[in-house]
């Protein structure tokens, strides 16, 4: 249940947001309050140059301010009395300046000379860090990165007063925010229990009051952390499937539109961040800013020790992709599977991989060979892709009737994906519709194997479009068992529908994808498929004023 102040100070700001029917809602108002304390006495002008807000916009919500008796004017707009305890009590407003020497767009960053005691400090737990598990991708950030970003979000007013929810934090970049001593209320979740120990004895030591729990993404936030928050910091896995799942979590942590979501993620070539840009847009989140080579790395080469980052913000189209259960692969690790081949001084050959016994190299090193336990003196002889691997293992044939259990669990999923109000579940319904499409078509089913296990299923159909009379391919359905999706399987099935396909003299395929199974389009458009048409729709209700309502 809200407290009363911030009842009292989300009134307030929603009165002043829908009287001047700011489309940006009270965050707008929030904004224009704290450059007019942080400036003292600002034009409505500059107040549009550093909000960002049209002037028109600005002029609107400073008039109401006016009549709320929080502002006045005297050759610019200033704060009343009363408006000075709103923005200190209520909004939580502590630094009364804009901090001086910030240059956060260069590559270099010039600590100001009076946070260079908080980067000591930052210097010294920085060293007690746990050391980096990459297999969950983690890389350790500079503690000059760490006040970085701190001083951005404070900078950009998402500090001050702020509920903040840092979705993995192996940066300790929580602790730079919480040492600013202005924020509201700090809270990290990560899967790594050795950090969150780690961030808990510096914010009992500190009085830091951070909050930590113990949390893997792959499941839904707990209850008690969603729609609770004001801004979200998260460094994730750099893979399309991990933005994707810590984004969403990240949405349903948030409280309303309009509030920030701080993304360090790592440079990307065009096509690539294409993708990227599109995921976002997928979740109503929109780039206010964008600055490459912002976070400094401790010795990530992969990554040439950098990464940018972006601030987002929420639209009133936000919406998670990912709701329930997250069960793909989403780490580096996972998606591009590399196993080496190491050989020891005994001649042993290990094998190291995020599949093997030992995941990395330095593990192996700490472990010791498992013949000799030498913890020294390794020399790699073989590095192989495993999903080039996996893919030459994958079988395709005919489906036989005795593979129809596994391939209703997999028709009964698509159903519930598909239709989610009223999917066809029963048994009988989806074994005459396969009799019927053997009937036409006996050599369109397609059953994958992996070491004899069905872990995939396609179903293709030739039809005729007879507006153009032209003989087209169509993928009813193509599949692949979610831990096993990510290894390439899906293009070796696509690749076999097209062989199929111009067996019979197609050269059109045609599929039907939801625009809410993003994963899917995205899957479809790396292997060459382009939308061309779009179902649009809306469902209508009639208001008890006769009005009609769509949504």
């Amino acid at each position: 249940m809200r407290s009363e102040k911030r009842q009292n100070r989300l009134d307030l700001l929603e009165i002043v947001s829908k009287k001047a029917r700011v489309k940006e809602g009270d965050e707008a108002v929030r904004r224009v309050l704290r450059e007019i304390f942080r400036n003292k006495k600002i034009s409505t002008k500059e107040l549009s140059y550093i909000t960002q807000l049209p002037v028109p916009v600005v002029a609107a919500i400073r008039k109401e301010l006016e009549n709320e008796e929080l502002v006045a004017r005297n050759g610019g707009a200033f704060l009343t009395k009363k408006g000075e305890e709103f923005v200190k009590e209520q909004l939580g407003l502590v630094y009364p300046h804009r901090i001086k020497g910030l240059q956060f767009q260069h590559e270099i960053f010039q600590v100001p000379g009076s946070f260079m005691p908080l980067l000591e400090k930052l210097k010294a737990y920085f060293c007690t860090r746990p050391k980096p598990l990459l297999w969950l991708d983690q890389t350790h950030g500079t503690p000059e990165t760490a006040l970085r970003r701190s001083l951005f979000m404070l900078e950009k007013g998402d500090v001050e007063g702020r509920r903040i929810i840092f979705l993995g934090d192996d940066d300790f970049t929580s602790i730079s925010v919480a040492l600013l001593q202005a924020a509201k209320e700090i809270t990290v979740v990560d899967i790594d229990q050795r950090l969150l120990q780690a961030i808990g004895q510096i914010s009992q030591k500190e009085n830091l009051n951070i909050t930590c729990v113990e949390s893997d993404l792959r499941n839904p936030l707990p209850q008690h952390l969603r729609q609770k928050y004001d801004v979200v910091f998260t460094d994730p896995p750099y893979t399309i499937a991990g933005l994707a799942l810590f984004i969403s979590r990240g949405i349903t942590a948030l409280y309303r539109k309009g509030e920030s979501i701080y993304l360090a993620f790592a440079h990307q070539p065009p096509k690539r961040m294409l993708a990227v840009q599109k995921t976002l847009s997928a979740m109503g989140l929109a780039i206010v800013e964008y600055i490459p080579r912002f976070n400094i790395y401790e010795g990530a080469e992969m990554l040439a020790n950098t990464t940018f980052l972006a601030q987002l913000r929420t639209t009133e189209k936000m919406k998670p992709l990912v709701k329930g259960v997250f069960k793909n692969k989403f780490y580096t690790g996972e998606i591009t599977l590399t196993v080496r081949t190491y050989q020891c001084q005994c001649n042993e050959k290990i094998k190291v991989g995020t599949t093997e016994r030992f995941r990395t190299i330095e593990e192996l090193k700490a472990k010791g060979c498992p013949n000799c336990e030498r913890k020294k003196g390794f020399k790699l002889i073989k590095k192989e892709k495993l999903k080039e691997t996996l893919a030459r293992r994958l079988v395709l044939r005919d489906f036989e009737w005795a593979d129809f259990p596994s391939i209703l669990e997999f028709e009964r999923e698509i159903a519930k994906k598909s239709f989610p109000k009223a999917p066809i579940l029963d048994r009988e319904y989806h074994r005459r519709k396969l009799e019927s499409a053997m009937a036409k078509e006996p050599n369109g089913q397609k059953v994958a194997l992996l070491d004899n296990e069905i872990i995939g299923w396609m179903w293709l159909r030739t039809e005729r479009d007879r507006t153009i009379n032209e003989k087209f391919g169509y993928i009813k359905t193509i599949i692949i068992k979610p831990e096993h999706r990510r290894n390439g399987f899906g293009r070796k099935l696509i690749e076999s529908a097209n062989q199929y396909f111009l067996s019979k003299g197609v050269h059109r395929v045609d599929l039907i994808v939801s625009a809410t199974n993003y994963e899917a389009k995205t899957f479809f458009e790396e292997v060459g498929f382009r939308s061309e048409h779009s179902t649009m729709r809306k469902y209508l209700k009639e208001k008890s004023d006769g009005r009609i309502e769509t949504n």
